[in-house]
């Protein structure tokens, strides 16, 4: 049997309110070689019968033999793949219906195994916070380019990453995968696993090209690890809930917070450990990482959490550096996050005296303009009261309708003048 072009992975668990709208996105393509596969972590919901619905022979439904931490899920879904390039995407995401007819042209025309393109943000009506059912999209030009295994990796070990690298918007080859776990054992290792296995692409990739174009949408809602571990407070009980869903041994990075930086830090770790060689120019910034975990803890403290534990364990790290314990102790970071949490009261209370919907009307007749005139590529914010969507998937058809038009989803001629990585491998 002759594999699909494109295998869609899907992990869920307990989301058969947002699914749906995942795997809809991907029969909605204008490419058509692809299967989808949608991996049940043995959700407590009504997944199974959600998933029965979805009749067409490209969608397969699984469900692991017990429940998976996150990595493991991954890991599972992603052996089930046998399509030459593989996509994880995450159940609360989706895909512009262009977008595996572009992620396709610029593998072919440019010779890639490893691509990624930009991302747009959507907050769903359950978002625990300001700007519900509402989209953020970052600039863009449209263009492709290539990079080389340096630009993509390099920063990454500085804890200043270039690119937004989110899995739903990476798309890895199959061989590569399964070069890495015959090598090592998995593809997938920790929490963070992007932050393991698309720097392992890069250095292994034969060329790798970044596509200035959102051709996909990261979904926040109340079931959002991103929202809840780093937006807000959703209370202890909610918290653990998520923590219970990883794994918790940390095998290289120094603390054992469930910090964003700290998920980057012991994906990046594991990989260097898994590949040396590959890795052994790249060092790790040490002194950033500590600086950046007690900025991300003093602003969860901000909010309400008690990281009083994971605070205390990074002073103490710390004090190997005696130049930075000041810095690390002051109540900056702490000031900072309060002015924050005032900024975001205040702006509250300025949408409610003005109006809010007074307010988003003028918006969005001004993007209106902006849209028409072709200048979608300015970064922008819409209300999907005002353009008409309420969902996730009805604000990638506005996407589809105004910013990644077939003209803006050409791929750019010139890509082969911009050089590339070699293979290392």
């Amino acid at each position: 049997m002759i594999s699909p072009y494109f295998s869609v992975v899907i992990p869920t668990f307990n989301r058969s309110d947002l699914f749906p709208y995942t795997v809809q996105s991907i029969l909605n393509q204008t490419f058509e070689d692809f299967e989808i596969v949608l991996s049940d972590n043995c959700s407590s919901d009504n997944t199974p019968e959600i998933a029965q619905q979805f009749k067409d022979p490209r969608f397969k439904y699984v469900r692991t033999p017990r429940h998976f931490t996150i990595a493991d899920s991954c890991e599972f879904v992603r052996m089930k793949a046998s399509g030459r390039s593989i996509i994880l995407l995450s159940d609360d995401d989706v895909l512009m219906k262009r977008a595996l007819e572009r992620y396709a042209a610029e593998t072919e025309d440019c010779d890639t195994d490893f691509l990624f393109s930009s991302i747009a943000e959507y907050r769903d009506a359950s978002y625990p916070g300001l700007d519900k059912n509402s989209v953020t999209c970052p600039g863009f030009s449209g263009s492709s380019r290539v990079l080389s295994a340096d630009e993509f990796v390099r920063p990454l070990f500085k804890l200043k990453p270039k690119f937004f690298m989110h899995p739903s918007a990476c798309i890895f080859p199959k061989k590569i995968a399964d070069y890495v776990e015959r090598r090592t054992g998995r593809f997938f290792w920790t929490n963070g696993m992007e932050y393991s296995a698309f720097p392992i692409c890069a250095v292994l990739a034969k060329r790798i090209v970044k596509i200035d174009l959102p051709l996909a949408i990261l979904g926040r809602t109340a079931k959002t690890w991103g929202t809840n571990m780093g937006l807000c407070n959703p209370g202890k009980e909610k918290i653990q809930e998520l923590i219970n869903d990883v794994d918790h041994i940390r095998r290289f990075a120094p603390l054992h917070n469930f910090t964003m930086i700290n998920l980057m830090t012991e994906g990046m770790l594991t990989a260097k450990h898994l590949f040396p060689n590959e890795f052994a120019t790249y060092e790790f910034d040490e002194r950033r990482y500590l600086r950046s975990t007690m900025r991300e803890l003093r602003k969860r403290e901000a909010v309400g959490v008690d990281v009083s534990a994971e605070i205390n364990e990074t002073l103490q790290y710390s004090s190997k550096y005696p130049d930075m314990e000041s810095d690390l102790r002051s109540t900056n970071g702490r000031e900072e996050s309060k002015k924050a949490s005032l900024v975001h009261l205040i702006r509250s209370g300025i949408e409610k005296s003005l109006g809010r919907k007074v307010r988003e009307r003028i918006h969005a007749f001004q993007l209106r303009q902006q849209l028409e005139r072709g200048m979608a590529g300015q970064r922008f914010r819409a209300s999907g009261d005002a353009f008409g969507f309420s969902n996730i998937l009805e604000c990638s058809k506005f996407f589809d309708k105004w910013v990644v038009t077939p003209e803006s989803n050409r791929p750019s001629p010139s890509w082969a003048a911009q050089g590339g990585s070699m293979a290392r491998s």
